[in-house]
């Protein structure tokens, strides 16, 4: 998650609450397997598939800040010139790589910007086509770069497989990247006997859409034709994986919580929480700020049907908050899902 001014996330919510208009009106109250499959629908609509016009857009426009653009990796700056289109350094790293393409749609899915960022080259080169995933010890891993604003890592797995685990700064865009990408074209999240499903689950929270990610979505959906529903709605996500990620959407029980509403948002004061719940449950309710750090929690326990929960702003001491995105985590033991709000 970059550092971001207030200004800046509010512009991005109003502006992003506009780009959708009733984008998701036909989904928002799916779970599961249903929700993946109607997600597939919804975003199949981009058929663009020039990589060059694409790297173009990529480079000019879409990550080009005043003539410079982000390593996703590093977060190293680099000035580009008129017309540079990811040349020499940096140039494009497509986040689901080339090589596990399937063979359906492949020019599609080159020029899928959702799924591509700028690169310092020697870093997209030494990322490979390892999957993304956690590296069990960093201190033996190859680190890029240690001078750099940001770190990534190439090393071993817990389990001994050779992965590239991307800087904390970026595993939330990267996650929700890569779950677009499983559910736009099918393509598998397992590569070289490592599922990366669980470690983009648990990045998409830690890391949710800041007002830069959100901005992205909305400019690719000009140009594409398609939202990534995961930026717009990360609480997607656990509806639809569950706190125990699997390759198989179907395969996690029916989630026993349904998000309906989110209101005010953003909010002042209170924000309420509207939910669904198909059998009385406790639920644990835990707001998470921007840099990931657990700010408050509670329990609640909720009957079956429709159910309110407030939160006021406030850490567990009863302190104000300052102004912000924050996460909201509700888990209770079959399931969990998330919202997004913006405290001002």
């Amino acid at each position: 998650m970059k550092r971001i001014s207030l200004t800046l996330i509010i512009l991005a919510f109003a502006a992003a609450a506009f780009a959708q208009g009733n984008y998701y009106d036909a989904v928002i109250n799916l779970t599961g397997q249903q929700l993946y499959t109607a997600l597939h629908s919804l975003i199949s609509t981009n058929t663009y598939s020039s990589y060059s016009g694409a790297k173009e857009f990529l480079f000019q426009e879409l990550d080009n800040t005043n003539g410079y653009v982000t390593c996703i990796y590093t977060g190293q700056s680099y000035y580009v010139g008129y017309n540079y289109t990811g040349s020499n350094n940096p140039n494009t790293e497509h986040t689901y790589a080339q090589s596990w393409f399937s063979s359906s749609e492949s020019s599609r899915k080159k020029a899928d910007l959702h799924h591509l960022f700028p690169s310092n080259s020697v870093v997209n080169s030494s990322r490979s086509n390892y999957p993304i995933f956690t590296v069990a010890n960093h201190a033996s891993a190859n680190v890029y770069y240690n001078d750099t604003p940001w770190q990534s890592y190439r090393g071993q797995s817990a389990t001994g497989y050779t992965v590239f685990e991307p800087a904390d700064e970026s595993k939330g865009d990267i996650a929700r990247a890569l779950l677009y990408f499983n559910t736009r074209y099918y393509d598998t999240l397992t590569q070289q006997n490592v599922n990366m499903i669980p470690d983009l689950v648990a990045w998409n929270t830690m890391d949710p859409p800041d007002a830069t990610e959100i901005a992205r979505n909305s400019a690719i959906h000009g140009f594409l034709g398609n939202r990534n529903p995961f930026v717009d709605h990360p609480e997607f996500v656990n509806r639809i994986w569950g706190p125990v990620a699997s390759e198989d959407p179907a395969a996690p029980a029916m989630p026993l919580l349904v998000l309906d509403r989110v209101y005010p948002n953003p909010f002042r004061e209170s924000v309420k929480i509207s939910l669904s719940c198909k059998d009385p449950a406790t639920v644990t309710a835990t707001v998470y700020n921007m840099r990931g750090q657990k700010v408050r929690a509670w329990q609640e326990s909720l009957p079956r049907g429709s159910s309110e929960l407030q939160w006021d702003g406030r850490d567990g001491a009863g302190e104000a908050l300052t102004p912000g995105v924050y996460l909201i985590r509700l888990s209770s033991q079959e399931c969990s899902l998330t919202a997004r709000v913006l405290l001002y």
